[in-house]
């Protein structure tokens, strides 16, 4: 009876099964999630058939107004009202050499509002304005 108990070993190793499982349900938890953060303002674009690419638009400093369909306005997702526009964008714009600026608009937003941020863009001296879309597939 004694020799039976002595010819069991113990096993020593880490069992990595368990941990792989949660490393990849992590994963996917991480997967779903980024996306949602990335966004920050919901803008429903309007689609277009042929746009043209905007690579300035994916840089970080790049300038960017976005207009929801409740009517807010947000300058580089920082809300901001009619008032301030101008000022801060004056002020956004002043050390820079080039003058870009890219206005993301929720399809149900009036013309005339987007005509109206157009404006207060111009007046702040803004030389390029792009109205960003969505392709058509």
């Amino acid at each position: 009876m004694g020799n039976k108990h002595l010819s069991k070993k113990v096993n020593s190793e880490i069992n990595v099964t368990p941990m792989a499982d949660i490393m990849l349900v992590l994963l996917i938890i991480f997967m779903i999630t980024a996306p949602l953060i990335q966004e920050g303002i919901t803008v429903n674009l309007p689609k277009a058939v042929n746009p043209l690419d905007a690579p300035e638009a994916d840089r970080e400093d790049a300038a960017m107004i976005a207009l929801t369909r409740e009517g807010r306005t947000y300058f580089n997702k920082n809300p901001i009202n009619d008032n301030e526009l101008v000022s801060r964008l004056t002020e956004w714009f002043a050390n820079k050499s080039e003058k870009w600026l890219f206005i993301k608009s929720d399809q149900a937003v009036p013309y005339g509002r987007v005509v109206d941020v157009v404006n207060s863009c111009r007046t702040a001296g803004i030389d390029r304005i792009g109205l960003m879309t969505e392709k058509v597939k």
